[in-house]
């Protein structure tokens, strides 16, 4: 098998081009593009020389999860230090894939918060020890030789890179240089040196003398099938790519970025202690907001204190735009359920709520986009603080977030990005793309004797006509009953 080009230039020579001074100031690149995320992290990793930091929520054992590793490997075998910290969360079955992967002397391997049982107790373990296990490492950062970091809402997974056949998550990250840099890393050498970080070896039910051979030949399996894909073909294609090739990769200056994490020990403290909390921190930024908020958030259950905030903002005619997954998008309907219940008194305020359409990639002719195209599911997390400021990183507006797990986000101040990133989400909400959701009378039924209802409606644009929806529409059975039932139980604190 071919292996992937590599170099020994430095990151430096690619990426140093900024649109003013960089001199004690970051600049930033974004990767809207699943193709551009991954072909950025591939090529951060090829010219690492020194070291790469790997920290992820989620890890698949899948073709994404092979090649990232497979990168990660030939780096390894050029000497560079590679340090892979991963949650515990998603690891059931994947003990043996995991030690193969920390088999190289220069390849350590931790697991956060880990599950100590491995196999047929996990899950029970899980439900019995829910104030433990239960809160997680969502920080998401890729950062190499201490001089570039991607952070983001993007895991390691076919999901998230277009190469999966049936779901396409929508999701963001951006490409960093220059000051905040050396402070990610921190915060990432916080992580690993914590007493929740264990490694694997200590973890891991499997054999430890795997032979690194047969480890390796899964892998080259799985990389053959990958490059004959046409997920490959497009990879050489992709934006970032030409723009390396053409030299004209060019970040945005910001003239101040400040970077939030939660601290590891927010796992075994008291949720409710926030004083260390990103949510606060994020709270007091939104009295700053004077004309708008713009939130993107996959998973959207606010908190009172968001709401209280809110209903301030709008008392200053501050315009509040949510845009989240509908029903039939999401990939979690029980936090559907939580969120329904805040339909009401979002829209009575004056928040406009959008939801994304499953469906907006099948009603498009296939020739223009996939034979098979996959159903959309929203993981992007954005706040846009009028045309000023940007938020970017791993947390959602949930409970989750706010007090159970640890996250990682910059809020990037700059008028240019601000107002780029922002232009390119104005252009895409419209009927078209996403249902709006507004609140008022439902149409009577045979047994409302008369009685008026009232609930969510959805209006789309549908062949070219407005429509309404009255129920999430296009989710299926089971979603509905899911969400339903989900909204019966005192679960939203978990949510």
């Amino acid at each position: 098998m071919q292996k992937p080009t590599q170099t020994s230039a430095t990151l430096e020579k690619y990426l140093y081009k900024t649109d003013k001074t960089l001199a004690g100031h970051s600049a930033f690149y974004p990767l809207a593009l699943p193709q551009d995320a991954l072909t950025a992290r591939l090529f951060f990793i090829d010219h690492a020389q020194k070291s790469i930091d790997v920290q992820y929520y989620i890890y698949e054992n899948d073709t994404i999860g092979a090649l990232f590793s497979y990168h990660l490997y030939l780096a390894a075998l050029r000497g560079v230090k590679v340090r892979i910290l991963l949650d515990d969360i998603s690891t059931t079955g994947k003990d043996k894939e995991l030690i193969s992967l920390s088999q190289h002397q220069n390849i350590e391997l931790k697991l956060f918060n880990p599950n100590r049982f491995r196999t047929i107790f996990r899950n029970l373990a899980l439900l019995l020890d829910i104030n433990t296990l239960g809160k997680r490492m969502h920080n998401k950062a890729l950062i190499v030789d201490n001089y570039a970091a991607i952070i983001g809402g993007r895991n390691i997974g076919d999901v998230y890179y277009a190469s999966h056949p049936k779901t396409l998550f929508l999701d963001y990250d951006v490409l960093i240089i220059g000051k905040v840099v050396p402070e990610i890393s921190d915060s990432f050498n916080i992580y690993w040196n914590s007493k929740e970080a264990h490694f694997a070896q200590d973890i891991l039910d499997t054999d430890e003398n795997e032979p690194l051979a047969q480890a390796k030949q899964s892998l080259c399996l799985k990389i053959q099938k990958f490059q004959t894909s046409q997920r490959a073909k497009l990879l050489k294609d992709a934006p970032f790519t030409d723009a390396l090739k053409q030299d004209k990769l060019i970040f945005t200056v910001a003239r101040q970025t400040n970077l939030f994490y939660d601290l590891p020990n927010k796992v075994t403290s008291d949720e409710n202690n926030n004083t260390h909390h990103i949510s606060k921190q994020i709270s007091e930024e939104l009295k700053e907001v004077d004309k708008e908020l713009l939130i993107i958030s996959p998973y959207f259950i606010p908190s009172e204190a968001l709401m209280q905030r809110f209903r301030e903002l709008r008392k200053k005619g501050v315009k509040i735009t949510v845009i989240t997954n509908s029903l039939a998008s999401t990939d979690v309907f029980p936090v559907y359920g939580g969120y329904v219940s805040y339909i009401k008194p979002l829209t009575q305020m004056g928040v406009q709520i959008y939801e994304l359409k499953a469906t907006l990639l099948q009603d498009m002719p296939k020739k223009k986009k996939f034979k098979k195209p996959p159903a959309l599911s929203l993981h992007t997390k954005l706040l846009f603080f009028d045309n000023k400021r940007i938020a970017i990183g791993s947390a959602n507006i949930d409970p989750r977030s706010e007090k159970l797990n640890t996250e990682l986000l910059v809020i990037v101040t700059s008028t240019s990005l601000t107002t780029q990133e922002k232009k390119y989400v104005k252009s895409l909400i419209s009927l078209k793309n996403f249902y709006e959701v507004s609140w008022g009378k439902l149409p009577k039924g045979p047994f409302d004797d008369g009685i008026q209802h009232y609930g969510p409606i959805y209006t789309t644009l549908e062949n070219n006509h407005i429509k309404h929806y009255y129920t999430p529409p296009k989710a299926s059975f089971f979603k509905r009953l899911g969400a339903n039932i989900s909204r019966l139980l005192p679960i939203e604190g978990y949510l």
